[in-house]
């Protein structure tokens, strides 16, 4: 079996593996889908990888990869985060929604990768403004970084945040309008600091 041949000890066979598993398409993406579950982490890691390299259909493919980012083994959980990044636009509808899964290590990887990703704002940019509150401190450090990522276009959204009447939100906004550092950040986070005195 060619999923089976991912965990070979040659890497000459693992990649002969791979290239027929994606010259097969659709048609390996239940065999894959059932490597991410073995227990050989060099064939759930190969088979993420292969995965996305197939990259469509996204709405079979995004969440099974979704579902690596809670692997045991952290090269695992790596390579899965990469595959998504590397999916891009298609793959940013399911990983707004693993904004709220129940797993902490989902979120933040989706975070992640929606920094990486960078598009399309109007959609990213919400989801991850409405994270920089989530219950965990790692998640919304994640989320800080996807936005520090996105930089000046990002600032906006960020502006307005900084003005909620939320304090953690104003708190983690004012944090990645710090880390973005241009004097358009700098200068809103002065700003609401003056407005804050003011009330």
């Amino acid at each position: 079996m060619l999923v089976i041949q991912l965990g070979a000890a040659d890497a000459v066979h693992r990649t002969e593996a791979a290239e027929a598993l994606v010259a097969m398409g659709a048609d390996a993406i239940d065999a894959l889908t059932w490597g991410l579950s073995h227990e050989n982490p060099q064939i759930r890691e190969t088979s993420a990888w292969t995965l996305s390299e197939i990259a469509t259909p996204a709405n079979r493919i995004v969440p099974a990869l979704i579902s690596v980012l809670t692997d045991a083994d952290e090269n695992v959980r790596v390579v899965g985060s990469i595959a998504l990044q590397e999916l891009g636009e298609p793959a940013v509808p399911y990983l707004i929604e693993a904004l709220t899964a129940e797993s902490a290590e989902i979120r933040l990887n989706a975070a992640y990768a929606l920094g990486e990703i960078g598009k399309p704002l109007d959609t990213i940019l919400p989801a991850l403004i409405n994270t920089l509150t989530d219950a965990e401190w790692n998640v919304r450090r994640l989320v800080v970084r996807a936005l520090v990522t996105i930089g000046t276009p990002a600032i906006d959204s960020l502006i307005q945040a900084l003005n909620s009447h939320d304090a953690a939100l104003r708190r983690m906004a004012e944090r990645a309008l710090n880390d973005i550092g241009t004097p358009q950040a700098r200068r809103a986070i002065a700003d609401a600091k003056k407005r804050l005195l003011e009330r």
